[in-house]
């Protein structure tokens, strides 16, 4: 496990979370099609429930309340 438990503090949370940061989506696509993590796998797959999801960050300044504010 990398980290403490989560302390769930509102709703639920039934699993770990591992956030790795890339600088670039570019960067994070070519960690995980590289030769070295498709080699671990199956490490992964075969012993572990688990997703892999990439995801744009988003940048200085953000605040939730901009997306909210187009609803």
């Amino acid at each position: 496990m990398h980290g403490d438990n989560p302390v769930v503090m509102d709703g639920q949370f039934a699993s770990l979370l591992v956030v790795v940061e890339f600088p670039s989506m570019e960067q994070a696509r070519g960690w995980y099609f590289s030769k070295a993590n498709q080699e671990i796998l199956p490490l992964r797959r075969d012993n572990s429930t688990s997703a892999v999801m990439l995801l744009d960050g988003v940048g200085p300044g953000y605040a939730a309340s901009h997306l909210l504010s187009r609803y």
